[in-house]
């Protein structure tokens, strides 16, 4: 490799980020660096590490993120209860986070704090959370959970359970909210999710070619014609359709028999030939045959024949499923005949004996 090319080589591999996913780089007196992201701390260069629970740090750039005492104001939804001095360019007056406090019983804030309060910096509710009773100079914002799976994205003033006026994920909506009382929501069959929590509607399958759901469909199956399993999980397909000329038998394709022709609900075959003679195509069978004492080959049949199966000549029967008129037998004899018969005889024989005897 020539000087040129390494040189190249040199800018290029300089361009690329040797930085993990918490730090960002940028450039310090004309060096490439990696500093901690928001949220993290650590020295210029080095792993990083995240904040104690509730509090974070700021932007990354040259001066800041170093150490922990970073960390010095608190995340959304946390009150601060021990503070933390301010980073001055690059020295710290202190070496300890701030100490942050989750704020209590569904009550939160817009934007966390960076300064000390107790817990009146709670001054909003959290989604899913209705709000009976402002913040006020003692207490943070007084918050209750929505009922009957009911939801919304948050709250700032005082109401009832009106405010829950959505449904949550994998829950849609039966009735809406109406003054004092919240939306009325109903978890989604499996296989499904929630694709319209503002208003009334029901879940969608995640197998497009399912059923779709409503009021009397209340799970996820495979459209008719179409065999295999639901899908379980978004974006993919489960369900297929069945080829030409085959009917969907619990949830596999079954090709028709030969001689019949598959329905247009693709549920099952109707024999070619419907004509006297011919078995009704039934699933259990799937199979065009002649009825007993009919003979022929209505398996062979196209679609609107007739006459595939011919009656056996008088006096002659034959099976189900016979072919040929050689399979047109004579009925055996009528065995109560015999028995009969037998009887009468051995009777005829006990009295002629009695007589001579």
């Amino acid at each position: 490799m020539n000087k040129k090319s390494l040189f190249f080589a040199a800018i290029f591999l300089g361009l690329i980020s040797c930085c993990n996913d918490n730090q960002t780089q940028i450039t310090i007196k004309g060096k490439i660096n990696c500093v901690c992201n928001q949220g993290y701390y650590g020295p210029v260069g080095q792993q990083c590490q995240q904040c104690p629970q509730g509090s974070t740090s700021g932007s990354p750039d040259q001066h800041s993120n170093q150490s922990i005492g970073f960390c010095s104001t608190c995340q959304k939804n946390y009150f601060m209860s021990k503070a933390n001095y301010i980073p001055v360019g690059r020295f710290l007056q202190s070496e300890s986070p701030a100490i942050c406090n989750p704020c209590p019983s569904g009550s939160g804030n817009s934007s966390g704090s960076d300064s000390l309060g107790d817990q009146t910096q709670c001054n909003t509710c959290q989604p899913n959370y209705f709000m009976t009773a402002v913040v006020s100079q003692t207490q943070a914002a007084q918050c209750s959970p929505c009922p009957h799976n009911s939801g919304n994205q948050g709250i700032n003033n005082a109401g009832d359970q009106s405010q829950c006026n959505q449904c949550q994920d994998n829950t849609y909506m039966t009735a809406l909210a109406q003054q004092g009382q919240s939306a009325q929501c109903s978890p989604c069959p499996p296989n499904s999710y929630s694709s319209a929590p503002n208003s009334l509607g029901f879940c969608t399958c995640f197998d497009p070619f399912a059923i779709p759901l409503s009021s009397t469909q209340n799970s996820c199956i495979c459209q008719s014609g179409y065999a295999g399993n639901v899908a379980t999980t978004k974006g993919q397909n489960g369900c297929y359709q069945c080829a030409n000329n085959q009917f969907v038998s619990g949830n596999k394709c079954v090709s028709c028999a030969d001689g019949s022709t598959v329905n247009k609900d693709l549920t099952g075959c109707t024999c070619n030939d419907t004509s006297d003679g011919t078995i009704a195509w039934n699933s259990n069978t799937n199979i065009c045959q002649c009825k007993p004492n009919y003979y022929g080959s209505p398996d062979k049949a196209s679609q609107g024949s007739s006459g595939s199966c011919k009656l056996c000549p008088q006096g002659l029967i034959s099976k189900a499923g016979s072919k040929t008129a050689d399979q047109c037998q004579k009925p055996p004899p009528d065995s109560q005949y015999q028995f009969s018969l037998i009887i009468s005889n051995s009777i005829l024989i006990s009295f002629i004996f009695i007589i001579f005897y």
